[in-house]
């Protein structure tokens, strides 16, 4: 589903965000992305995005090189992913339901299945009983609930989230990873960049980390570097 061949982005002369990074990850795959600040974790999310195009290298997306996406196609492909953000960017002006529902809106969905739709997804985020509620009135992790509702009721094949529980409790932090444990249970690839090592150590899924924008550990559960920092802290 998703390749990345020996793929570096260079900012100038002598500064690689990522160099030579060659990666896959297939339809179904829960995958942690981390590594420390500066490590290339961003660019990564950006490069998938396709906010950023790599300086060379490619990479394959539903097949697709999308390096050579033209600008006016970008929408088009970004509708095929569900990305979530740490800062959530929920319209303010509107409600849970209205956030929700501006992603069917946007592709030109009628009002009937949209209504159908957003009450099915409120269901599964545990949301139905704040369809009227303004964003301000929502604790955060209520917040990232909608934020993902509204990645996901469009069906990708892929959600992106990027430090989707860097702001939220501990309680708060649970329910999101559950709920993105199920959303990949029905079939979605998740990828999932965090710097909450207790929180990947917990999971045990798939780590990809990255240091100094190199790949340097893809494997199930968090390599012995990192455990033994854990351990000391």
């Amino acid at each position: 589903m998703i390749r990345f061949n020996k793929v570096s982005l260079k900012y100038d002369k002598d500064t690689y965000a990522v160099q030579d990074l060659s990666l896959k990850i297939e339809e179904g795959e829960f995958v942690f992305i981390v590594g420390k600040t500066g490590a290339g974790k961003s660019t990564l999310f950006k490069l998938l995005t396709r906010e950023l195009k790599p300086t060379s290298g490619s990479i394959k997306v539903f097949k697709d090189n999308i390096e050579y996406i033209s600008n006016k196609n970008i929408p088009y492909y970004r509708r095929k992913l569900g990305v979530v953000f740490q800062d959530f960017k929920l319209l303010e002006d509107r409600n849970v339901y209205e956030n929700v529902a501006f992603a069917q809106e946007v592709i030109g969905v009628n009002a009937f299945k949209i209504k159908k739709h957003v009450i099915k997804i409120l269901n599964l985020v545990g949301l139905r009983n704040k369809a009227t509620k303004m964003p301000y009135e929502l604790s955060g992790g209520e917040k990232q609930k909608v934020a993902i509702a509204r990645a996901i009721i469009n069906k990708p094949k892929i959600l992106l989230a990027d430090e989707p529980t860097g702001n939220l409790d501990e309680m708060s932090t649970n329910e999101i990873i559950g709920l993105l444990n199920t959303i990949n249970q029905n079939g979605t690839t998740v990828i999932i960049i965090t710097h909450d090592m207790h929180l990947v150590e917990r999971m045990n899924k798939r780590v990809i980390r990255l240091d100094e924008g190199n790949l340097v550990y893809d494997d199930y559960g968090l390599d012995n570097q990192i455990k033994n920092y854990l351990k000391n802290e």
